[in-house]
């Protein structure tokens, strides 16, 4: 893989992607092109992609974008249909076709597509733009289910690691997993608390002093008296 200096990153415009790269790629001249092709890419899971493109591409990913040519998905060439389903989830689209056009004729030169990846019901940070090249800028071809390729760019937002499978949503769930120390914890703390129940329930319930407490009202200044024990001698203070 070529190594650029601190600051140099493959970064092209849309419409370089289209016209530069995927044209090239659709009509054979792509020998030697810096973005790698994946037969597999729908199969793997987004977290897996990184390290392949490591292994088969001669640019270095600045660590948040990766490219990738892709065979067409579509499942026939006169349906619409992707099958965009892995092991782990599937990626669902967010939004509508997007139009990529040409900045000084406005011609358009094809469409992008939004995808998230959901692990179950649980949306990741996983991201990616799917590109088509527009059929009539090609001969031979009336549709974009019949185009050969589609150029996909893989995006990871900040909450996702590249070490470790998309988090799931904050909160803690008891599984299988779930470590043996926080089942003894949680019966350690039962104990103390029957046992501080039980030691409540022993005591000597608490009695008043009713007639015993002096009459505040009665007096300007508080005077201790007494206190008279079973005996008949007060030779002590309350």
């Amino acid at each position: 893989m070529e190594r650029f200096q601190v600051g140099f990153r493959f970064l092209p415009s849309e419409e370089e992607l289209l016209q530069g790269y995927l044209m090239s790629k659709v009509l054979g001249y792509a020998n030697g092109c810096v973005i790698p092709e994946l037969e597999d890419f729908y199969a793997k899971d987004p977290w897996e992609l990184p390290e392949l493109y490591q292994q088969i591409s001669n640019i270095q990913s600045d660590g948040w974008d990766w490219y990738f040519f892709c065979p067409s998905p579509y499942l026939a060439q006169n349906s619409n249909r992707i099958k965009r389903q892995t092991t782990s989830g599937k990626w669902k689209i967010t939004c509508q076709k997007d139009e990529i056009k040409t900045r000084d004729t406005k011609a358009l030169i094809g469409t992008k597509r939004i995808l998230v990846f959901y692990k179950g019901r649980i949306k990741t940070g996983w991201v990616m733009h799917e590109y088509h090249l527009n059929p009539k800028l090609l001969n031979g071809y009336s549709s974009t289910f019949q185009i050969p390729y589609i150029l996909c760019c893989l995006k990871r937002k900040p909450s996702e690691s590249l070490d470790i499978s998309p988090s799931f949503e904050r909160g803690f769930r008891v599984t299988e997993d779930t470590p043996v120390i926080s089942q003894h914890e949680q019966t350690e703390d039962s104990d103390q608390e029957s046992s501080f129940q039980a030691t409540m329930e022993s005591l000597v319930p608490f009695q008043t002093l009713e007639n015993n407490l002096p009459d505040y009202n009665s007096y300007r200044s508080f005077h201790p008296q007494p206190h008279m024990y079973n005996d008949g001698q007060g030779d002590g203070f309350w």
